[in-house]
């Protein structure tokens, strides 16, 4: 076993471009930490191109590379969790999505961050327990403590009030495995499903997030991600996803659409909270 304190999961499909921009700031940053990196890509279209990429970055083995058939998000991100487990022994675990990258000094603020305030009492009420680097994608009002980190306000949803984006979310080992308890999977490849409710499990143990330097020492590439339901990235059979009450998915209309659609309740109330508090 390679004991490490800190691990990043980096899982990746398919936007190579995208990946080159991001990829080796955050093998730079895990090198100058000691710290572990696996990195995992299921991708379909361009594979063998994205993998010779990837097995060439890692020709002085900095980190370790699963390639694998296409997966969901929630598989590929549990396998990665209880892989790094095996492989690590972490302390703190921090799962990345592709399009996002580390600033230097990233891994250092993270880490002292979670050993300073994971547990402690925040004062929009709960305690810390998620930890995020990414401010640009976490949309609920927030208040900037004199560390230079920030928490979400009390008036919040619960969801982002206990809640990280899934582009960046990180946490002690043992709150991933006992209170976010991992992702939920189903048999689409995209959905809501996989990610909303590891927030929510955060928020009904009582515990808040923080946002690490407020978003500072992370860069992101604007990109249309595998997450999204528009633009024709539709992972899935339009026809049979479309007359499932169960699945959830951006853009998605007829008799099941969800509640949180356009002209859903407690989108206009997301709405109203975002527009009274961001410019």
């Amino acid at each position: 076993m390679d004991k490490t304190e800190f691990l990043t999961i980096f899982a990746t499909f398919e936007n190579l471009d995208v990946v080159q921009q991001v990829l080796p700031s955050i093998i730079e940053e895990t090198k100058q930490n000691d710290a572990r990196l696996i990195v995992h890509d299921s991708s379909v279209r361009g594979r063998e191109e994205k993998w010779r990429y990837l097995q060439d970055l890692n020709r002085n083995g900095d980190f370790f590379l699963l390639l694998s058939d296409n997966l969901s998000m929630a598989h590929a991100r549990n396998l990665c969790l209880h892989l790094g487990q095996e492989l690590y022994a972490p302390d703190y675990i921090c799962m990345v999505e592709d399009d996002h990258g580390f600033k230097p000094g990233l891994i250092a603020r993270m880490v002292d961050a979670m050993k300073t305030y994971y547990g402690q009492p925040c004062l929009n009420g709960l305690r810390y327990g998620l930890f995020t680097g990414c401010g640009k994608h976490h949309y609920a009002p927030r208040h900037v403590l004199e560390s230079g980190h920030a928490y979400p306000d009390g008036s919040a949803p619960p969801g982002m009030l206990g809640g990280a984006n899934s582009c960046f979310r990180c946490a002690p080992t043992s709150h991933w495995n006992n209170v976010l308890k991992g992702y939920d999977t189903d048999e689409y490849l995209i959905s809501t499903y996989q990610t909303k409710h590891l927030n929510f499990r955060n928020y009904h143990k009582g515990f808040t997030t923080m946002i690490v330097d407020n978003g500072t020492r992370v860069f992101d590439i604007e990109t249309v991600g595998r997450g999204t339901s528009t633009d024709g990235l539709r992972l899935w059979d339009e026809d049979y996803t479309a007359s499932d009450p169960r699945s959830r998915y951006r853009g998605k209309t007829g008799p099941y659409a969800p509640r949180t659609e356009p002209g859903g309740r407690r989108l206009r109330a997301i709405k109203r909270l975002l527009k009274k508090w961001l410019p």
